[in-house]
């Protein structure tokens, strides 16, 4: 593990220095109060917009991290009355949207530290550190030590990893699905339950995961190595928490679903058939939208393809666990949302890194690890001012 000790000096290196360069380079990119105030909700005002000091750690707490901050401090508002996109001072009925695990995990941290702030992002070294080990450690065991090494550096350089730095469930979630990825090669039904469960309760895509867990499952009870007492439990133990979730959706507003109800208060129609006819209107429009904005954006569009392409390329390369993982990473966005955040959500995507870490030589790995980490941080200065990212 010589190799592991060496990536994780690196990334912790690269971590260090791009803390840093956030710190006394934020100027460089200006502050962006349109978006600040017209296109976010606040829990905590960063002093910027009242002409004040730039302050670190609340300039990490972009956009969604005021979500779970507010939740960390305060929980899920009782009875909530209002559910207003356009009022970004009111943050109530709204906060159902974001699961509850890792605000949870902020909480408990924060009873002994008392800022929530500092304990966001103490949580997220953590959570981050432990997520490029266990996608090391994961990968090595099944693709070998070089591919491993490569994967968890691409991934933690690719500009949108940003998010892995910030108050956001990236890391959590990216820690919980290369464990999950790897129980499920294993045919470990336990930890397969215990995984997809608790990526249920910390973002919605974890719900695309359950047909992943259902059709692996049943393909081993055909193959008669799965035992009729896994089959009645590991759906129960994979249920649990996300009905837990319900119930207490249920108990406070009146409404198990209420959760997906706002959620839908972020994009332009819940209907499918219309999701699917606007994302192939942007498709064919690529070169008429903007470089990258909400809900119209030619860098997710981009991204879009591009994992199009490497599941089509990567389908006999990739573990056919890990394929169809990804495939449901990718393909119920474009039919449930439109393409915002798109590039967000597959940072966290591991097999989409293991088939580039896989697919390249020495020279062109190291070419792409430069041209990637420049862009991770360039695209820092942004976040930090409020730029939209993902």
């Amino acid at each position: 593990m010589d190799n592991l000790k060496k990536a994780l000096l690196i990334f912790l290196t690269v971590n260090l220095c791009l803390y840093l360069f956030m710190w006394q380079f934020h100027w460089l990119v200006p502050f962006n109060q349109n978006l600040y105030i017209n296109s976010s909700h606040h829990y905590l005002t960063d002093e910027r917009i009242l002409s004040g000091n730039y302050n670190f750690l609340r300039a990490l707490g972009q956009y969604d991290a005021q979500w779970y901050l507010k939740i960390a401090d305060n929980g899920y508002p009782p009875n909530p009355q209002t559910v207003e996109m356009e009022n970004k001072t009111v943050m109530d009925g709204l906060t159902y949207a974001f699961f509850p695990l890792y605000p949870l995990l902020i909480s408990i941290l924060n009873m002994g530290i008392n800022n929530v702030e500092l304990a966001a992002f103490i949580l997220g070294q953590i959570l981050a550190t432990a997520a490029f080990c266990s996608l090391y450690f994961v990968v090595s065991r099944i693709y070998g030590e070089k591919i491993a090494f490569r994967t968890s550096l691409l991934l933690f350089l690719f500009p949108f990893s940003i998010f892995f730095r910030s108050y956001y469930t990236e890391s959590l979630f990216l820690m919980i699905l290369v464990w999950y990825g790897y129980f499920l090669v294993k045919k470990q039904w336990w930890g397969v339950a215990v995984a997809n469960a608790l990526m249920m309760v910390t973002r919605p895509t974890g719900l695309f995961l359950v047909p992943v867990t259902t059709v692996f499952l049943i393909a081993d009870c055909l193959k008669n190595k799965t035992k009729l007492k896994e089959m009645i439990i590991v759906p129960l133990i994979t249920g649990l928490p996300f009905i837990s979730w319900m119930i207490f959706n249920f108990k406070s507003t009146g409404d198990p679903f209420y959760w997906k109800n706002v959620q839908s208060s972020w994009y332009l129609t819940s209907s499918p058939l219309v999701i699917i006819k606007v994302n192939l209107y942007l498709l064919k429009n690529f070169f008429a939208l903007p470089f990258h904005s909400f809900h119209t954006s030619r860098v997710d569009i981009l991204a879009v393809m591009y994992v199009g392409f490497i599941l089509i390329a990567g389908f006999r390369f990739l573990k056919r666990e890990w394929w169809l993982m990804s495939l449901m990473m990718w393909l119920p966005l474009l039919i449930l949302k439109d393409t915002m955040s798109f590039s967000r959500y597959q940072s966290v995507s591991f097999p989409l890194f293991v088939y580039l870490a896989g697919n390249m030589n020495n020279k062109w790995f190291t070419a792409v690890s430069v041209i990637l980490g420049a862009l991770l941080f360039a695209t820092s200065l942004y976040f930090i001012n409020w730029h939209w990212i993902g």
